[in-house]
């Protein structure tokens, strides 16, 4: 991480984008964007494939398929595969056919592709899976260059516990399992989740000896990561959002009556939350990841300024969408650049822009045509 001043934003999206592609990868939640379906890697995007159920790598430039590799008794998959250096990493419900007296086995499969090649660098099955509810599909919850956190459960209310791993990100080998955890965010030392009971607790990776345990009286709890060093945690009976920190379960930031729904990491010191006020307006809050501090808020009333849709973050610009699309400085909220046209990508990196068409159920690649931020 590290401060940063965007000198020139990223310029304007082309008109057309140079390529698009489909796949059978999950249906987003919600409004969700291509984030919810792909891992966006520097000339490859990885996707779940739901018929022949694995991982298929795209090409960023040709938006076809570079490679496809199946994972044997893959039945259901969720969310998107993680990529982690020169990995991907992806989980699978699986289903091993029985025959005579012996029913079918489930279980949850975690896999580590060669990111190039498709090729497996290691397979692994956790234990406890054969008992799971049909509608818990697994997935990765996070992944680092030591770890991986894996959690099955149902969404909403489920009678059923949920059940979350640990592994090796190196060897894919099980640290940990727990049939009680409800795995939401990974940072470093520790996993963040949430026990059967609603309280959130924090385990630590090398052992899963629990650190430390907090009930927030949230109701149907809402988390998510937004960046390094933060949890966010809202829920039902909540009055707003608490940003905790994940090493002790302290509340670094609690944003009172707002609802801050959606938050975009933009990679470097800074993430920025969409929801709404207490009387149910839209609003913006950027926050350093670092410190927790409020770096700045949309609407400004005194300035005469407007929230605008933020669609995603990355290297100090925010892009969002107001009359037109438009960029933010991430580190001061001033407007960047005002005239982008119409299409503000929903994912980002250095050389490409993502947008997802609900009706044609595929991805628009859009490459950049101006300068990045840089120091």
């Amino acid at each position: 991480m590290r401060d940063t001043k965007p000198t020139a934003p990223a310029g304007a999206l082309p008109m057309t984008p140079v390529t698009t592609f489909q796949g059978p990868w999950p249906s987003p939640v919600g409004d969700g964007g291509p984030a919810d379906m792909v891992a966006l890697g520097a000339r490859l995007a990885y996707a779940y494939d739901r018929d022949d159920v694995g991982i298929t790598a795209y090409g960023l430039d040709s938006g076809e398929p570079v490679w496809h590799t199946a994972v044997p008794d893959g039945v259901t998959v969720a969310r998107t595969p993680r990529l982690v250096g020169d990995k991907v990493i992806g989980a699978f419900d699986t289903t091993e056919e029985g025959s005579g007296t012996y029913a079918d086995r489930r279980g949850i499969t975690v896999v580590a592709l060669d990111a190039r090649t498709g090729r497996s660098v290691w397979s692994r099955e956790i234990p406890g899976g054969k008992d799971r509810p049909a509608e818990a599909a697994p997935h990765v919850v996070g992944a680092d260059s030591r770890h991986v956190l894996v959690a099955s459960y149902e969404e909403g209310y489920a009678e059923a516990p949920p059940l979350s791993a640990l592994l090796d990100s190196q060897t894919g080998q099980v640290i940990w399992s727990d049939a009680d955890f409800k795995g939401v965010d990974l940072e470093g030392s520790v996993a963040v989740g949430m026990r059967g009971d609603g309280d959130f607790v924090g385990k630590a990776t090398s052992d899963g000896d629990q650190l430390w345990k907090r009930d927030l009286r949230l109701g149907e709890a809402m988390t998510s990561d937004p960046g390094p060093g933060l949890t966010r945690a809202d829920g039902t009976q909540a009055g707003g959002t608490l940003l905790i920190d994940p090493v002790t379960g302290a509340t670094r930031l609690n944003s009172g009556d707002t609802s801050l729904s959606s938050c975009h990491y933009d990679g470097w010191n800074t993430t920025v939350c969409a929801g709404a006020d207490g009387s149910g307006e839209a609003t913006v809050w950027a926050v350093d990841v670092r410190t927790a501090r409020v770096l700045w808020r949309l609407p400004d009333e005194a300035a005469g300024r407007t929230a605008p849709d933020i669609t995603s973050a990355w290297h100090g610009v925010v892009y969002a969408r107001a009359d037109q699309a438009m960029t933010l400085d991430a580190r001061t909220g001033s407007d960047l650049r005002t005239d982008l046209g119409a299409v503000s990508p929903s994912l980002v990196n250095d050389g490409y822009g993502l947008v997802y068409d609900p009706l044609a159920r595929a991805i628009d690649v859009y490459r950049a045509t101006g300068t990045a931020a840089s120091d």
